[in-house]
């Protein structure tokens, strides 16, 4: 009792605080004015720019049943003999003649600055008028004549023209036929001059159109979260009253739904104008019925719910025939009062700490200062645009303070609750986590056990304990597939799994795959062949769960296949791709295959036998995918599995999300195609291939590695990238993709194994595919490393790095290996060559002197340190060469001939270290030594088709032909390694990507040439 005594105190304050202000607003902002006398006003000590308008209030001038022009004379006679009555402007005619009639209001006013245009603004003139200034009509709303031609408007409107020096003449023709309560000027005609009444008008306007779109979108955002919170009816009953104050506010005032949409008949504007009124005060009430009915006065809810029943009833069916004062007068007590009513309920909750009733009660009060307002004009013609439109801002704050305080309640009640499910959850994640470790960690442990006993060189299983080391291998192995495979059937059935569609080649998926299994089986009579078509359509799948169906479907051929073959074959069909897995296996009976996508089926006959989680999760992995898959087989011959997949096609790729990790949005790939091979940034520290058979991931590369400075070759398919390999040139690393149509990655991978080592050119590979046997067969292939996408492109350029580096440091641990072979002087090199000094010393001591400056030159050229460096000059190199030249040749005389034709510009080339001083050297020592009548040694150095040529070639014993084949491969450890051709060779595939070219005729001679691009030397 005592808080309810306490709301009604604290209310009732609230309401004079209000009410208090908002008068005392009124009153302060009321400036004195010229005031009409007998039909007259003096205007000319009135300063429009410093006073601004004025009100024409006072007494004017009132001819009633008459609707009169401007004639020469308003005399008597003139206006027929009628005398005017005078009349209170603003204020009804009720007192002079009766509501129903027509008559005409007349001023005159006097000024004395005729310049300007002036402006007059009209409110509520009821209820159809026209305005006539001077015997001009400057405005009307509506047509006021006699009741046969009348219509009615009551529209605001704003009217310009100009005066005469001295006197005006105003007239206000009125007609009203319809409603009864009032009749003539009910608000103040304001007169100023024309931009003082258009800024009026803007900001009567404003004002009216801001209520109007506040409460409008409060309205419509309520009742849309309505909506989707159907059992709170408490937001559809407080938006349809934000409805109904908009739709009152539209028909108030400036009358901005006539702007809108057009004049309406006056039955129509009034009803939507009472029943608006009734409908806030019946939405209050019902409002607090259904939000705060604990707290409120049920009987007193009810009767006001049923008064404003009843008053809106008699608005829409009696409106015409009940425009009465008292009838009006009621209507705007009953909504007075409840919103009152509605304060007191907002204020008694907000004492019982319930959530949001102190926002109510403040959006309440700025209510009922709009209601206060309304109330104002209607019945003391207060303009409502006097006051600021601060009511609908404040309520819509109060509102949406109101909701963000229910929703940071209701967020706080789901936090608590997602925290509960999250700890649920966790602790569900948290066991089937620690349950696969489990599994996996000792499953993984045994098949790694076993691996390694049966690979145990040392001490070797015998035959029996081997087929029992494989037999575990191999069922850890099915258990650990068992265990991802229930990971994705959880996922499966919570509708988790990602599925990301792009165009794939389905021969490169299928080769893949393929190539695992035919390693797994290795050791048994089985043999797997992908017959899938290369020039087949790309599918429109995604590449990592289409390899895990192949993979499915192989692994479970292969586990009922005994021996034989498994084929995959691929077709177009009726628009879509058809891929089969053939079997020759033991078949399926018929009345089993109907179960067999089911998981964890078991079938009973002469053996148990099931078909684990392989097929169930390969059918729907099908589906996802928008393809069907189906089975067909024969006992005792075989099975095939079938299964259809969209086929890629333009609109789709133009859809396709990016293969790698960018943000963006992929764009067209015509957007982004260019002409292959692709080359950038020539004069890049490093030449990067780069291969792969989407446009937009090229691009992405291209992008990336430009940025630390590479040189980049740019190829969309393996043949492409074998032809780049094979030019002459240097390629320090190879970006590969796995699925690429025709020639998959790991063929061009096998392909570039051929011809250099993994230390002599790494290959990075780059695949959607992440199942451990995608990398174990990428690994067979050749591959340095293994990057599955989308990956984060710091962490490819951090791979990048350190292969580069890699090979970097081998390039330079071969070049430290040529210095240091070079530098290790053979002793019986130095004996005999002093032995000749010594000879020389005592029958030619010139001879001998040359040969020890030229020993020392020699000694000096193989110890110096720029035999470590990258490269030297072509001179400093044939400096050397001719120094040995002339050792050799004060050894064996006229033996050894020495010849050479270099081009002038050669001088001023730079090549790597020690690059032709060791053929020169091999061709003294193996080509013309070994003949007793010595022999001929050339070098040449020549350029054309822009390429430096360097040959050394010798006319002595030459190389046999099996030799030659062999000469430039590998050696074995058992050979002696020294500055030879095969260390040439190496440091010129890893400088220049180009090899030797060798050519002997066994006693003819050898001849060996270098070919070096000129841009390179």
């Amino acid at each position: 009792m005592r808080k309810k005594v306490a709301a009604a105190l604290i209310t009732l304050s609230l309401l004079i605080a209000t009410y208090g202000l908002l008068l005392s607003y009124f009153s302060f902002h009321k400036m004195p004015m010229p005031v009409a006398a007998n039909g007259a006003m003096d205007l000319t000590a009135w300063q429009f720019e410093e006073d601004g308008v004025v009100r024409l209030d006072g007494q004017w001038e009132l001819y009633p049943d008459q609707l009169l022009t401007r004639q020469p004379s308003l005399s008597s006679a003139a206006t027929g003999g009628l005398t005017p009555e005078m009349i209170q402007v603003p204020g009804s005619w009720l007192k002079q003649m009766d509501a129903i009639d027509m008559a005409t209001y007349r001023l005159q006013i006097q000024i004395s600055d005729a310049s300007a245009v002036y402006g007059l603004k009209t409110a509520s003139v009821l209820i159809s008028n026209r305005l006539i200034v001077n015997g001009q009509i400057v405005g009307s709303s509506g047509n006021p004549a006699d009741k046969q031609h009348y219509y009615a408007l009551n529209k605001p409107y704003v009217s310009y023209f100009t005066l005469q020096p001295g006197w005006n003449e105003i007239l206000v023709q009125v007609a009203n036929y319809e409603f009864r309560v009032g009749s003539g000027i009910g608000e103040s005609l304001l007169l100023g001059k024309a931009e003082q009444i258009a800024v009026l008008r803007d900001r009567a306007t404003a004002h009216d159109w801001i209520a109007l779109t506040a409460f409008l979108i409060m309205g419509l955002y309520f009742i849309g979260l309505f909506s989707q919170r159907r059992n709170d009816y408490s937001l559809a009953v407080f938006g349809i009253v934000c409805v109904c104050i908009a739709a009152f506010t539209s028909v108030s005032g400036e009358r901005v739904l006539f702007d809108a949409v057009g004049p309406f008949p006056f039955w129509l504007y009034f009803r939507i104008q009472m029943v608006s009124t009734v409908g806030v005060g019946v939405g209050f009430f019902l409002y607090i019925y259904t939000a705060f009915r604990p707290y409120c006065f049920k009987w007193l809810t009810r009767g006001g719910l049923a008064t404003g029943v009843i008053l809106a009833l008699l608005h829409i069916g009696f409106a015409s025939q009940l425009t009465t004062g008292p009838l009006r007068q009621l209507t705007s007590f009953y909504v007075t009062f409840a919103l009152l009513y509605a304060t007191y309920v907002f204020v008694y909750t907000a004492l019982h700490n319930v959530a949001g009733s102190g926002y109510l009660a403040v959006a309440a009060m700025a209510l009922n200062a709009l209601v206060l307002n309304q109330n104002m004009n209607v019945y003391f013609g207060v303009p409502i645009y006097s006051l600021a439109p601060v009511e609908p801002f404040l309520v819509l704050l109060m509102l949406a303070l109101l909701m963000s305080l229910r929703f940071s309640n209701a967020f706080q009640k789901i936090e608590e609750l997602s925290g509960q499910l999250i700890q649920a959850d966790k602790l569900k994640d948290d066991f089937l986590a620690r349950t696969s470790h489990e599994f996996k960690t000792p499953l993984h442990g045994v098949m790694n056990i076993s691996r390694s006993m049966l690979d145990d060189a040392m001490h070797p299983p015998t035959a029996e304990q081997r087929e029992k080391l494989q037999l575990i291998t191999d069922i850890t192995r099915k258990l650990s597939q068992l265990v991802y495979d229930i990971l994705d059937l959880s996922k499966l059935k919570l509708g988790e799994l990602r599925i990301i569609p792009a165009p794939i080649d389905v021969r490169s998926v299928a080769e893949v795959q393929v190539r695992f299994y035919s390693y797994l089986c290795t050791e048994s009579h089985i043999q797997l062949v992908n017959h899938v078509p290369a020039q087949l359509p790309s599918a429109y799948a995604d590449e990592i769960r289409l390899s895990q169906v192949i993979g499915n479907l192989l692994d479970n051929a292969i586990k009922h296949t005994e021996s034989g073959m498994i084929v995959i074959t691929g077709r177009e069909h009726e628009g879509r791709l058809e891929i089969a897995v053939h079997d020759t296996g033991k078949g399926i009976d018929p009345q089993d295959i109907p179960f067999i996508f089911e998981p964890f089926k078991s079938f009973e006959g002469d053996q148990q036998r099931g078909f684990g989680l392989g097929l169930p999760i390969a059918k729907q992995l099908v589906e996802l995918q928008k393809g069907a898959l189906w089975v067909a087989s024969t006992p005792g011959v075989g099975s095939t599995f079938t299964f259809t997949l969209p086929i890629a096609d333009q609109r789709r790729d133009s859809t396709l999300p990016l293969s790698y990790s960018s943000p963006q949005v992929m764009p067209r790939e015509t957007e982004y195609s260019f002409v292959t091979p692709y080359h950038t940034n020539q004069s890049g520290k490093h030449t990067v291939l780069i291969v792969d058979d989407q446009y937009v991931n090229l691009k992405v590369l291209l992008d990336t590695l430009r940025v630390l400075d590479y040189r980049v070759i740019a190829v969309k398919n393996g043949y492409e990238a074998l032809e780049q390999i094979d030019q002459s040139g240097r390629i320090d690393l190879v970006i590969l993709d796995l699925m690429m149509p025709g020639m998959s990655g790991y063929e061009v991978c096998q392909e570039i194994r051929k011809r250099y080592s993994l230390l002599e050119l790494p290959v990075l590979m780059v695949t959607a595919a992440i199942q451990p046997q995608d990398k174990v067969a990428a690994f067979q292939a050749g591959a340095n490393d293994y990057l599955p996408k989308p990956f984060d492109l710091e962490e490819l350029r951090a791979r990048i790095g350190s292969l580069l580096a890699m090979k970097e440091s081998l390039s330079r641990a071969v070049h430290m290996e040529v210095a240091f072979l070079q530098s290790q002087i053979k002793p019986h090199f130095l004996y005999n060559v002093l032995n000749s000094i010594v000879a020389s010393s005592y029958k030619d001591l010139e001879r001998s002197r040359k040969m020890i400056t030229d020993l020392a030159d020699y000694l000096r050229g193989s110890f110096r340190f720029s035999n470590a460096e990258r490269s030297i000059g072509f001179a400093e190199e044939f400096s050397l060469i001719r120094t040995y030249v002339e050792i050799e040749r004060a050894r064996f005389k006229d033996r050894i001939r020495f010849e050479y034709d270099i081009a002038e510009a050669a001088y001023g080339l730079r090549m790597p270290p020690l690059l032709l001083q060791p053929l020169v050297e091999n061709a003294i020592r193996h080509g013309i030594g070994d003949r007793i009548e010595g022999g001929t040694v050339t070098l040449t150095a020549e350029e054309s088709d822009g390429k430096w040529r360097f040959v050394v070639a010798d006319d002595g014993v030459g190389i046999a032909p099996e030799r030659v084949k062999t000469l430039l491969e590998r050696s074995g450890t058992e050979e002696p390694q020294g500055v030879g051709l095969r260390n040439i060779n190496k440091r010129l595939k890893y400088e220049y990507g180009i090899s030797l070219e060798l050519e002997s005729v066994p006693g003819r001679g050898t001849r060996v040439t270098i070919c070096i691009p000129a841009s390179s030397v």
